[in-house]
């Protein structure tokens, strides 16, 4: 998975948030059920949940969008 910046400069922070971010995506991606990622509508909304969670968490920029470069679902 890959983060879309809304600037550069926001990624120190990111960077320094690594594990807070991987956190909420670990319970984000753990709360869901396969028949709610299954589909493209469900991803799109998993991408919605993840940017505003993270960007919650975000003082000086934020992510513009998420972009899932292999989903592999067990």
């Amino acid at each position: 998975m890959n983060l879309e910046l809304d600037d550069e400069e926001v990624a120190p922070e990111l960077e320094s948030k690594t594990a807070v971010v991987r956190d909420v995506i670990i319970r984000l991606l753990s709360s869901k059920t396969l028949e709610e990622i299954s589909t493209a509508k469900g991803k799109d909304k998993l991408k919605e949940q993840i940017v505003n969670q993270v960007n919650l968490r975000m003082r000086d920029g934020n992510i513009r969008n998420v972009y899932f470069t292999e989903f592999v679902v067990q």
